[in-house]
């Protein structure tokens, strides 16, 4: 069974570009890993600060090991602290439906 995520973020007032170059150059390097079905940054259009990256892994283990890979690591310990006012990050259980 494949693993939906949602992740959500808030920039911190000014930090909106950084953040959203940051987020788009992990883009590249996890589309290439294993397991990862889909991969997306979204911003809400009515609030600039908001980010919603939305993906999709084969398993919890290949999320899991995604969320340990040196370039997410690097983001979340090195680069993001200090630009981002609250996250959540959510790993769902599909219960219904299907890719259309």
């Amino acid at each position: 069974m494949t693993v939906p995520v949602v992740a959500i973020f808030r920039a911190k007032p000014g930090h909106e570009a950084k953040v959203e170059e940051l987020f788009r150059s992990v883009i590249a390097p996890t589309h290439a890993e294993e397991g990862c079905i889909t991969y997306q940054l979204n911003r809400d259009p009515e609030d600039a600060a908001r980010f919603v990256w939305t993906e999709e892994w084969e398993s919890r283990e290949l999320l899991d090991r995604h969320l340990n890979a040196p370039h997410i690591l690097k983001l979340f310990n090195e680069q993001l602290p200090g630009l981002i006012e609250t996250s959540e990050v959510i790993a769902l259980t599909p219960v219904a439906g299907m890719r259309a």
